[in-house]
């Protein structure tokens, strides 16, 4: 029998969210860095994609360090 209604599964917090983007990141860093070691022609597409890439997981981790400062001093 199917069942229906809510899940009783909680939604998954804020640091696995956030664990989760910085492991897509990590991801897409070394896809582009792939790309670019494999001779792509879209050499300065690639780099604007790095340095995006590179500045969201940058932004992940500060947010994740403040959270953790914050739990360590609450």
């Amino acid at each position: 029998m199917a069942r229906t209604g809510a899940s009783t599964m909680s939604p998954p917090s804020d640091y696995s969210l956030r664990r989760l983007e910085i492991e897509r990141c990590r991801q897409e860093i070394a896809a582009v860095e792939a790309a670019i070691l494999g001779g792509h022609p879209d050499v300065e597409g690639l780099c604007r994609a790095l340095a995006d890439w590179s500045e969201e997981l940058r932004m992940l981790q500060n947010e994740e360090r403040r959270q953790a400062l914050n739990l360590a001093t609450s």
